[in-house]
């Protein structure tokens, strides 16, 4: 295997439309996965709708794995506009989400004690994907330059150890982490890892995408039914607290398996990056905050989509699939219009600051 050397990695990447659409895939996952479990489908009275539900569950955690690895991919740095960025977003989203969930009468039991928990991103975080992330970018100073010059034995010898410990052993002995923030970081931080070792090392068979393509589709298929075959098995699960769903888990072996290989079939594919993709894809991060937000989205599944009365019809596939694009689209252009009008002026404003913060963290 070749390794690509540090002069065939520049520091701004051009955009790729392969990755671009990952993105935007990684997020209908997880807005199929969300219309299982927050639109309660999983609990349908109709068979072939619970089976629809699971397999929309099982991918849940692959487009969270697969976002981490995006970042490792790319070896991004820490860059202080993208970190206090992403801070004001969640903010925007978390706390002004809140008050009009508040003030326009579609949630008046919201407290001000909540209002204030909903600024509190990192202590009381709505978004425990956020927080996770913000502290994988917190590190990046030291991360991204000690994985970018790494050799190739030791960067794969620290991914069989990190995936040994991480996800092989809690896998085969159903094993909750005993400490699961500690645990969360340092999975973000493997797949961080992970994603740059494909970047730097590749090879003919990180590049065999219809390979990859038919492993992701016989995990996805795997882990949906590891979950209905679970239901039926509760006590086997005990150790796990009796979740049955314990293999759609991010780090679970079958997970992990299903997220590299729907991340490699991307990037062994080529996608022109049009505009439009550029920017559908760009709000992606937004449309996680929007339609995640922890008031807002009992509205979205339940009155809304109505998820919970279209999964006892037998035409809920309809739901299953046109829910999440439509919820997507829109909470896009909302994004979009955030990004454009308040985002763009003030970074603008503060580039020079971000500037001296990221030549002073500099190594």
């Amino acid at each position: 295997m070749k390794r690509i050397e540090k002069s065939a990695l520049p520091e701004h990447t051009p955009r790729e439309g392969n990755i671009e659409l990952l993105r935007i895939v990684c997020m209908l996952i997880i807005l199929g996965h969300h219309l299982a479990w927050h639109g309660v489908a999983m609990q349908s009275p109709v068979q072939q709708n619970r089976v629809i539900a699971t397999f929309l569950f099982a991918g849940g955690m692959t487009g969270v794995n697969c976002f981490v690895m995006i970042t490792g991919y790319f070896l991004a740095p820490f860059k202080a506009k993208r970190f206090f960025s992403t801070v004001l977003q969640t903010l925007f989203y978390s706390v002004g989400l809140t008050l009009v969930m508040k003030y326009t009468g579609w949630n008046p039991a919201i407290t001000g004690q909540n209002i204030v928990d909903s600024a509190l991103i990192i202590t009381r975080s709505p978004y425990w994907f956020v927080v996770m992330y913000l502290g994988l970018n917190a590190v990046l100073p030291i991360l991204q330059p000690a994985v970018k010059n790494l050799g190739q034995c030791a960067h794969l010898w620290i991914l069989i150890v990190s995936a040994v410990y991480l996800s092989v052993i809690p896998t085969v002995t159903f094993q909750n982490p005993s400490n699961p923030f500690f645990h969360q970081i340092t999975w973000f931080f493997f797949l961080y890892v992970l994603g740059a070792y494909f970047r730097k090392y590749p090879n003919r068979f990180t590049r065999c995408w219809p390979v990859h393509g038919l492993v992701f589709l016989g995990m996805v298929t795997l882990i949906a039914g590891l979950c209905l075959w679970g239901k039926s098995y509760p006590d086997l699960f005990q150790r796990v607290g009796s979740r049955q769903n314990f293999f759609a888990d991010k780090n679970a072996l079958p997970q992990v398996i299903c997220s590299i290989a729907l991340f490699l079939f991307f990037t062994g594919i080529r996608v022109k990056p049009v505009k439009a993709l550029t920017l559908l894809s760009g709000a992606s991060f937004g449309v996680y905050l929007i339609h995640d937000h922890m008031y807002f989205r009992s509205m979205i599944w339940g009155q809304w989509a109505q998820v919970w009365w279209a999964c006892q019809t037998l035409d809920f596939w309809k739901t299953a699939l046109l829910a999440p694009l439509v919820i997507y689209l829109s909470c896009a252009v909302m994004d979009i219009l955030r990004k454009y009008l308040l985002e763009r002026p003030l970074m603008k404003l503060l580039s020079p600051v971000f500037d001296k913060i990221d030549k002073y963290l500099q190594i």
